[in-house]
């Protein structure tokens, strides 16, 4: 019983001892957090003279942009203002050159233009001088009037005065130049016509052609979709046939027809293949006719100068 006492109670001393060093880490670390607590109030504190210092920075930065913006707008409006005058400026530069150059071109053209008028000028007043001498030597041809020998002799004079043989030459050379050339468009347009003609012709001839051969199609096409109606007609007359006699006879004469139709196809399937297949016939027949008849009447807007045919196309009757 002593050892045992002594025992719980050697390890009653462990327990006091681990007890006092944990409430002194247990004080410790009040102590810590005391000095931390202290830490973050003294923090906060700082944060909010800081979030203070920031209301104020942030308002004082809101009345400087209020200042700022202002400003901003007007050397905006004083760039694009400053950018149209340069654009003004270079269009301005631009148009004093070209001007210049027409100023330039003008005067060269003034100059050419009074250098030849005072050529027309002087030619005036070479011709005048010349109508002048004329008519004073016609005067003096009129004096001559009762006396034809020397009437005769002044006129010749009066002609070899006045007429040089190159200006003869120039009119009739000038004459039958304009003929000549008169003489040949009247030619070009002649061949022109005539091969215009020829053309016309020809065209007519393969278009009627052409037309002829659209309407015997036509024709053919009409035909076979009548014979693809008759076909149609009778396929569907003897399946009716056949459904009246399956009706009447009963189940054994129903394999019977069955047989006799086909060994494997259903005949109310085949009915219906019969009827499918030929109306896709009759709207495929009816879209080439369509198409074919849109082809003759673009051909008749392209040459109405063709007499009409005297071919009729066969109606076309719609049989449901």
């Amino acid at each position: 019983m002593k050892s045992e006492q002594q025992k719980l109670l050697a390890h009653q001393k462990c327990l006091e001892k681990d007890i006092l060093a944990l409430k002194k880490e247990i004080q410790e670390r009040d102590d810590t957090i005391q000095d931390k607590e202290k830490c973050i109030y003294d923090l906060k504190k700082k944060n909010q003279e800081l979030e203070k210092f920031r209301f104020v920075l942030d308002y004082k930065i809101k009345e400087l942009k209020k200042q700022i913006e202002p400003r901003e707008n007007d050397i905006k409006e004083m760039k694009d203002q400053t950018h149209e005058m340069e654009q003004e400026l270079d269009t301005f530069h631009k148009k004093n050159a070209q001007q210049e150059l027409d100023i330039a071109e003008l005067k060269l053209k003034l100059t050419t233009t009074n250098k030849e008028m005072h050529k027309g000028l002087q030619k005036v007043r070479d011709v005048e001088a010349v109508v002048r001498r004329l008519k004073t030597d016609l005067h003096n041809c009129v004096g001559f009037i009762q006396e034809p020998k020397r009437l005769k002799d002044s006129i010749r004079d009066f002609y070899d005065r006045y007429v040089q043989k190159s200006d003869v030459v120039d009119i009739v050379g000038v004459d039958a130049d304009v003929q000549r050339e008169y003489a040949r468009h009247r030619e070009h347009l002649e061949r022109n016509v005539a091969s215009l003609k020829r053309k016309l012709a020809k065209d007519g001839v393969v278009h009627h052609a052409d037309n002829v051969k659209i309407m015997q199609e036509n024709a053919t096409l009409i035909r076979e979709i009548n014979d693809l109606r008759q076909e149609l007609r009778l396929v569907r007359s003897q399946v009716h046939d056949y459904k009246s006699l399956m009706r009447k006879q009963g189940k054994k004469q129903t394999n019977t027809l069955k047989a006799l139709l086909s060994p494997r196809a259903n005949p109310s399937n085949m009915v219906v293949r019969l009827n499918q297949e030929g109306d896709r016939i009759v709207q495929l027949q009816g879209l080439e006719i369509h198409r074919l008849r849109e082809e003759i009447q673009v051909l008749m807007k392209i040459h109405p100068y063709r007499p009409p045919s005297t071919a009729k196309l066969p109606s076309l009757q719609i049989n449901s």
